[in-house]
């Protein structure tokens, strides 16, 4: 009759079994949350296939019926040390290699091991010897072990090994907040290892393998983290996967201002960052430090813009805070900005500037001419503005075409830069009509200015499908004394300039005239409208 310890035995491990099985169905369900969950619902059908073989050896009562669910169990037990090994792999992030060929490779061993106890009658490289045993109403395996079951062993043995030693160097290197997934974990390896060690050198109780009485603990125990820890939808690789692939620079502070933590774009951006600096040591740049040392309070954000070189970056300070709103150190997210600073310059030239020429357009001029004359007494005092429109261009663009008539403008634009002085604004007024600026300048001084740039225009010359051309233009100036009013100033002094230019244009271009002023004298090319 068996032994009631047996019995409880049979008991247990069946309930092992059925833990497995149901932790199977829970992997299953959540297969894709992340890798590690279709792993686990393997590792768990493994373990439930090596229990329920183990209680059933046990109710045999022949040496086939034991054979047969010894055969059984290695349908799952040799499979359960490399699933664990993947599983710990792929819960801290170092699965990048795992694929069907590595998992082949994985498996390999145990495949073999189940093939050679399938046909060990044959060569008996996994049992040297079968033997059968009756203790405490059980009918039991004695066997003399093979070379084989050496190799199978090593293997379990060492797959778990190693998979213990990526968990403890995990837990020590990222001191992560989920350590008790990871205690779980590490308790799911090590107590197999440990019992089966002690059955191995005949320490267990009537010689009867401890593992599947061990695995009812741990599936309890892998249960309670599931339920308690969420360790099937939250693995602690998950933080690390967003820290390390975040697009932006990330420096994590302890209260002393002392690196703690950064990710890789950190460490590109600042080559001396290293854990336990303090932040003022590193963050040097150009002898200065850089302006991340901040404080903040409870709930302050700095936020600043950085240049470096021809990189743009926004630094943004913030503080870290406990479930209890307490500050326990300081986050530093830097984001490389200069594509947005581009583009923001690319739009700023649009509205601003006119797409050809690249000078201000219209409505710009005019709004920068009343900020530069309510800026500027002198200006106030008297101010100039010189209207000039291109002769002939008509003729240019149906001689040469359009594109030549966009070089010409460019030309312009060109020799007449090269003749302002820094106060001076300059601005497409229109097709090929422009417009300048001269803040304090009075009429005189402006029409000199557009006498120089009316000759310097007349001799300077661009070419278009080889022929040489030359520019000419006709100019307008109007000057306003005692400004109080810019914008109403400025729509007198274009009317008035615009006359003096239609002037200019009908008695024979290539000239200057000035605003009806009975003071200035005819000089060269300037003249007075009359």
């Amino acid at each position: 009759m068996m032994d009631q310890i047996i019995l409880t035995y049979i008991v247990i491990m069946a309930t092992g079994g059925v833990l497995q099985l149901v932790l199977a169905f829970i992997g299953y369900t959540n297969r894709h949350v992340f890798a590690g969950t279709q792993t686990f619902a393997w590792l768990s059908l493994f373990s439930a296939i090596y229990a329920f073989g183990h209680a059933l050896e046990l109710t045999s009562t022949t040496g086939e019926g034991v054979m047969f669910w010894v055969v059984f169990q290695y349908l799952g037990m040799p499979f359960s040390a490399p699933a664990t090994l993947i599983l710990v792999l792929q819960y801290i992030g170092l699965d990048k290699h795992i694929n069907k060929k590595t998992l082949f490779l994985y498996y390999l061993i145990p495949l073999l091991t189940f093939l050679f106890i399938s046909t060990n009658n044959y060569h008996h490289l996994f049992y040297k010897h079968v033997n059968f045993v009756q203790n405490h109403g059980a009918l039991l395996l004695d066997m003399t072990v093979g070379q084989w079951y050496v190799v199978h062993g090593s293997y379990t043995f060492g797959t778990l090994f190693v998979a213990a030693l990526f968990l403890i160097w995990y837990w020590i290197k990222t001191k992560t907040k989920h350590w008790k997934q990871i205690l779980t974990l590490l308790i799911g390896v090590l107590l197999p290892i440990t019992t089966s060690l002690l059955y191995l050198i005949g320490m267990t109780p009537y010689s009867i393998d401890p593992v599947p009485i061990v695995m009812c603990i741990t599936g309890l125990l892998y249960l309670w983290a599931i339920m308690s820890t969420h360790m099937l939808t939250v693995a602690p690789v998950a933080k690390d996967y967003l820290f390390e692939s975040m697009r932006d620079a990330v420096i994590v502070l302890d209260l002393s201002k002392k690196v703690v933590e950064y990710n890789p774009l950190a460490s590109q951006l600042f080559p001396a960052l290293k854990n336990g600096k303090r932040i003022d040591d590193i963050m040097m740049y150009n002898g200065d430090i850089l302006p991340f040392h901040n404080s903040v309070n409870e709930n302050s954000v700095n936020e600043l813009e950085w240049k470096d070189r021809d990189k743009y970056y926004q630094i943004r300070i913030s503080p870290i805070h406990k479930r209890n709103h307490i500050v326990v150190g300081t986050a530093i997210v830097i984001n490389d900005i200069t594509e947005l600073k581009q583009v923001q310059k690319q739009l700023r030239e649009l509205a601003y500037n006119d797409g050809l020429t690249k000078i201000y357009n219209r409505t710009y001029f005019m709004e920068k001419s009343k900020q530069a004359i309510m800026k500027d007494s002198q200006a106030q005092d008297c101010t100039s503005l010189l209207l000039f429109d291109v002769d002939h261009f008509k003729r240019i663009n149906d001689t040469y075409g359009h594109f030549a008539g966009d070089d010409a403008l460019r030309h312009i634009v060109s020799v007449t830069q090269g003749l302002l002085e820094k106060d001076m604004l300059f601005g497409r007024y229109g097709g090929e009509e422009f417009v300048l600026l001269l803040p304090g300048y009075s009429l005189e001084s402006a029409a000199e200015v557009a006498a120089r740039i009316r000759a310097k225009l007349e001799v300077s010359s661009f070419y278009s499908k080889g022929d040489a051309l030359t520019i000419t233009a006709s100019f307008g100036v109007a000057a306003k004394r005692n400004i109080s009013n810019p914008e109403e100033a400025l729509s007198v002094l274009a009317e008035k300039a615009d006359l003096a230019l239609y002037e200019a244009k009908r008695n024979g271009r290539n000239r200057v005239y000035i605003e009806i002023n009975k003071e200035f004298r005819e000089q060269g090319y300037i003249y007075s409208v009359k």
